[in-house]
């Protein structure tokens, strides 16, 4: 009998879809029979097997069973042994006649032909979400390698929480997935250790890297895996899958997250700040002091490692470094570094790429 596995997610870009279809095509190479759901209207995991969302034009639909009209319309695909049923804009899946939504009914009978159900939920909080949770077995939870990202998992934990004790008491967390990590961004460490270290083996062992072959991918309607199975991205799927299967027996059924917990998470706030200065003392500060630049108080101060300057805004900059020697058209920084040498003078040439550094330079000039 298949496990059922939402893949969601409140906060949109997080790597939900990305996850779903190229997690289903590793499955797959793995001997795996899997069936991919696609229930976000946008319809972009069945645009990235190279299929297109169905309209079916024909009104008695919705009085039809709905596992008859879903097994007519699955899918096979290009990725062995994965299966799609692509988002249907005619059926209204997740409409309530009684306690218990037609998707979830639905779900109950097919999933029995399958391994692993993968459901790709829409960003936000929906009712939707709310039914896919309580028809689910577990939930992988992407969280992309940056500070945003961490904003408003509290709240989707406490919906997770709430479906546990209200709707669905054996929905546990299948793991919270790091996505889109780059090792040169100091920021992406700081995030990923802060992960796990606040959620233990929660965490999977397996990292997303940031990947142009996984970007480039859904363009060609493949996974990542049929784009370039020799690939960084290919490699982290295969990893994550083998993952999952290894540890699926391990997994606990009891709630995962102790609500005290929970509440540390309420304890941030921010200001809007360009630089992203914090107001109170929270375990998210310490997340952003780490990855702090080693300036001085005044302006001016340089860092001994010019690579923290990296992909920096232009605020940030003009704030910890003051005002540039010279400024050639908004794109090219210059700053004096060593204004006390008399006889030969050091420069540094920041390079912005919309309104961030790219690159940098350092060049000596002797005084004429």
């Amino acid at each position: 009998m298949g496990k059922i596995i939402s893949i969601c997610n409140q906060k949109g870009g997080v790597g939900k879809t990305t996850t779903c279809v190229n997690l289903s095509a590793a499955l797959g190479i793995l001997e795996k029979k899997v069936l991919v759901i696609d229930t976000d209207p946008l319809a972009n995991a069945t645009i990235s097997f190279g299929f297109d969302s169905k309209k079916l034009n024909n009104p008695s639909l919705q009085f039809m069973d709905f596992t008859s009209v879903i097994r007519n319309n699955i899918i096979k695909t290009s990725s062995p042994n994965v299966d799609l049923l692509p988002f249907i804009e005619d059926l209204n899946l997740f409409k309530r006649t009684t306690k218990e939504s037609k998707f979830n009914k639905a779900l109950k009978s097919i999933h029995k032909s399958y391994d692993y159900v993968l459901i790709d939920c829409v960003p936000f909080f929906k009712a939707k979400n709310l039914d896919i949770l309580t028809s689910s077995d577990s939930v992988i939870i992407p969280v992309q390698c940056d500070y945003y990202a961490l904003e408003g998992l509290h709240k989707f934990l406490k919906t997770i929480r709430y479906t546990q004790k209200n709707l669905n008491d054996k929905l546990h967390i299948q793991g919270f997935l790091l996505t889109m990590y780059n090792k040169r961004v100091n920021l992406s460490n700081q995030v990923a250790t802060y992960m796990r270290n606040y959620f233990n083996d929660l965490v999977f062992d397996t990292i997303i890297y940031r990947s142009s072959k996984i970007t480039q991918a859904p363009g060609y309607g493949q996974s990542v895996l049929e784009f370039d199975i020799n690939c960084e991205g290919a490699k982290c799927y295969l990893q994550l899958a083998s993952e999952i299967i290894i540890k699926e027996s391990a997994i606990s059924e009891t709630p995962l997250i102790p609500e005290e917990k929970e509440s540390i998470f309420n304890t941030k706030k921010l200001t809007k700040t360009s630089d992203f200065e914090i107001e109170n003392n929270s375990l998210f500060e310490k997340v952003l002091k780490t990855c702090s630049l080693n300036f001085d108080d005044k302006p001016n101060s340089f860092p001994k490692n010019f690579d923290s300057l990296i992909n920096l805004q232009k605020t940030y900059i003009k704030k910890k470094l003051g005002a540039c020697y010279k400024n050639h058209f908004g794109n090219v920084w210059v700053y004096k570094i060593n204004k006390s040498k008399f006889f030969k003078k050091k420069f540094l040439y920041l390079y912005f790429k919309n309104d961030c550094v790219s690159h940098y330079t350092t060049k000596w000039f002797s005084k004429v």
